[in-house]
C-alpha cells in the first residue's frame, strides 16, 4: 500500500467524515484528498521528479498533513526537520539530504534566512502561512494555481516515503529511511495491540516531524479515523482538546503523562471518551504509571521501538494491572512482548543469543525495520546484520519473552568497574514524594571511572536535600549504585518530543551545578 491512497480511499468511504481537526479549522476526507492531488500536481508543475526529497520546515498543522501525502502521491519522499535545530545542524542535514524543495513555515522564516549564508545551493522554497521570504513562493498560491485533476501515485511500498533525521551524537545525524511498507506493517501489529476501531478519535501532540506522531496518525488514519492536531503540547490544552473533541486515544511520552497529572484542571476534566493513552519513547517510571492508571481511568498501551524498527513489542491494556500478582506487578515495569510481525533478541557481544534473565543489547527483525541510512552505507551495515538490527538498548526477556529495557548502551554508567543501569535508579527517585522529574547520568571520576550522578525537579511546595535523596536511594538499592551526585534543576532539559537531553545534562553538571 502507498500511503497517500489512505486519504484516496477514505474521500470514497467517509467523503464527509472529518479527516482533520485543529483549532476551529477542518477538512473532511473528500477535502483532504482534493488537497493532496493539488500538492502532488504542484510538485510536478514545478520540475520535481520522483524520487525527489521534499523538505519540511514546519509546526503541528493541517498542511503537513497534506504534504506527507501529495509528496508521497507524487512519487516524491518527505523529509520532516526538526524546528529546533540551530541554523548549522539544519544546514549539515539539508546538505546531506540535498532535497529538490524546501517547505518552510512563516514563523520559521528567520531560520531559512540564516541558512542563505550557510548553504549556497539552498533549493527553492515554499512558504506556508502569512508572511514574507525573499524567494520563496506562496504555498496557497501555487496549490491554487495547479490543476486539480487527480494525481496518481508512483512510489513503490518498499520506496522511501519519508526520511526522518535522528538525533547524532557525534557527526553527522543519521536518515533512516522508512518505506510506506514500514508504516502500514507497524499500523497492522497496532491495530492488534490498541484494539483500534473506526470511531476513534486520534488527539496528535506530538511534533508531526517526529516518527511517533507519524505512526500514529498513519495508523488510525488507515480505519478512516478524525485526527485533532495540536500545534504543541501544553496539558492544559490536550485536556481540554480531549473534552471538547471527544479524543479516544492520543500518544504521550511518560514526561507528558506526568505534566498531565501534575496539571491542576486534571480533577475538572472530562476524560470519559479516552479509550487508550499509547505510550513509549523513554522510560516509564513506575510511580507514575500507577498514578496514570488510578488518575486517568483508561486503557494503556505501551510500545517500545525506535524510528529505525518501529513498535517491536507492545505493553497491552490487558498487561497493565492494579493490584496485580507480584508477576503482574514487575511485568508493568517491562516493554510487553514482540508484536504479532517482530521479533527480539538478546545477544552478548559477540552476537550469542543470551538466556531468560541475562542483559545483553536488544536486536530486532521485522517488516517495520528500515532498509538502511540514507547515503550512509556503513552507517547501515554496522546497524543491520544478517537482517537483524541492533539497537543499542541493553535489556532481557523473561522466560514468557516479556522485554525489560535497562538502560541505553551509551548511557549505562560503570563505576569501578560494575555496570550500573540508570533507568534503575530512576525509578526509586521517583518514588520520593518531592521528586516531580528525575534522571541519571554517569560523570567522569578520576578514582571510579564514573559516578552515579542524578538531576532532579522537585515538586512545587516541597523541599529535599542531596543527602535525604541519596539516603532514600541507598535504601532500595545496594550502596554502589546510590547517586553520589545530586544536582537541582528548575527543569530538565528535553527535545520537541518530550524526552530527556542526556547529552545536555552531562554539559550542564559537568560545568556545576547546586549539587552535593
Amino acid at each position: 500500500m502507498i500511503l497517500d491512497e489512505i486519504a484516496r480511499r477514505n474521500a470514497l468511504r467517509f467523503p464527509h467524515k472529518p479527516a482533520l481537526l485543529m483549532g476551529e479549522r477542518g477538512a473532511t476526507w473528500q477535502e483532504l484528498d482534493r488537497r493532496v492531488d493539488r500538492v502532488a500536481n504542484a510538485l510536478r508543475a514545478c520540475g520535481l521528479a520522483p524520487g525527489d526529497l521534499v523538505a519540511v520546515l514546519l509546526n503541528n498543522c493541517a498542511e503537513f498533513v497534506e504534504l506527507y501525502f501529495g509528496i508521497a502521491r507524487a512519487g516524491m519522499i518527505a523529509v520532516p526537520v526538526n524546528y529546533h535545530l540551530m541554523p548549522g545542524e539544519l544546514a549539515q542535514i539539508l546538505g546531506h539530504a540535498r532535497p529538490s524543495l524546501f517547505v518552510v513555515g512563516a514563523a520559521f522564516a528567520d531560520q531559512a534566512r540564516d541558512l542563505e549564508t550557510l548553504l549556497p545551493q539552498l533549493p527553492r522554497r515554499w512558504l506556508v502561512g502569512d508572511g514574507a521570504l525573499a524567494g520563496a513562493e506562496s504555498y496557497e498560491r501555487m496549490l491554487r494555481e495547479a490543476t486539480a485533476d487527480p494525481a496518481i501515485s508512483r512510489a513503490g511500498e518498499n520506496e522511501p516515503f519519508a526520511i526522518f533525521f535522528t538525533s547524532g551524537t557525534t557527526g553527522l545525524p543519521k536518515g533512516a529511511m522508512v518505506s510506506h511498507r514500514n508504516l502500514t506493517a507497524n499500523a497492522f501489529n497496532q491495530f492488534v495491540a490498541d484494539g483500534s476501531r473506526r470511531e476513534d478519535v486520534n488527539l496528535v501532540s506530538t511534533p508531526m516531524y517526529h516518527m511517533g506522531a507519524v505512526f500514529m496518525a498513519i495508523t488510525y488514519m488507515m480505519l478512516g479515523c478524525t485526527q485533532v492536531i495540536l500545534d504543541a503540547f501544553d496539558p492544559a490544552r490536550w485536556l481540554d482538546a480531549v473534552e471538547r473533541r471527544k479524543a479516544s486515544v492520543a500518544l504521550l511520552v511518560p514526561t507528558m503523562i506526568n505534566a498531565v497529572l501534575n496539571h491542576p484542571g486534571l480533577a475538572q476534566s472530562d476524560l470519559s471518551s479516552l479509550r487508550c493513552v499509547f505510550y513509549g519513547g523513554g522510560p516509564m517510571p513506575a510511580t507514575v504509571l500507577q498514578r496514570a492508571l488510578q488518575r486517568l481511568r483508561c486503557g494503556f498501551t505501551q510500545g517500545y521501538g525506535l524510528t529505525e524498527t518501529l513498535e517491536a513489542t507492545f505493553l497491552v491494556a490487558s498487561d497493565h494491572v492494579l493490584g496485580g500478582s507480584a508477576l503482574q506487578e514487575k511485568r508493568l515495569a517491562s516493554a510487553g512482548r514482540e508484536a504479532v510481525d517482530a521479533e527480539v533478541r538478546i545477544v552478548d557481544a559477540a552476537g550469542r543469543d543470551l538466556a531468560p534473565g541475562a542483559v545483553g543489547e536488544v536486536l530486532v527483525r521485522s517488516r517495520s525495520v528500515i532498509s538502511g541510512y540514507w547515503g550512509m552505507p556503513e552507517e547501515t551495515a554496522n546497524a543491520i546484520r544478517d537482517g537483524w538490527f541492533h539497537t543499542g538498548d541493553l535489556g532481557y526477556l523473561d522466560e514468557e519473552r516479556y522485554l525489560f529495557l535497562v538502560d541505553r548502551i551509551k548511557d549505562m554508567v560503570i563505576s569501578g568497574g560494575v555496570n550500573i543501569y540508570t533507568k534503575e535508579v530512576e525509578s526509586v527517585l521517583y518514588d520520593h514524594p518531592a521528586v516531580l522529574e528525575a534522571a541519571v547520568i554517569g560523570l567522569p571520576d578520576e578514582e571510579w571511572g564514573e559516578v552515579v550522578s542524578a538531576a532532579v525537579v522537585l515538586r512545587a511546595g516541597t523541599s529535599a536535600s542531596a543527602a535525604e535523596l541519596i539516603e532514600h536511594c541507598r535504601q532500595s538499592l545496594s550502596s554502589y549504585k546510590k547517586p553520589r551526585i545530586v544536582a537541582f534543576l528548575d527543569e530538565l532539559p528535553k527535545n520537541p518530543s518530550g524526552k530527556i537531553l542526556k547529552r545536555e545534562l552531562r554539559r550542564l553538571l559537568s560545568v556545576g551545578s547546586d549539587a552535593a
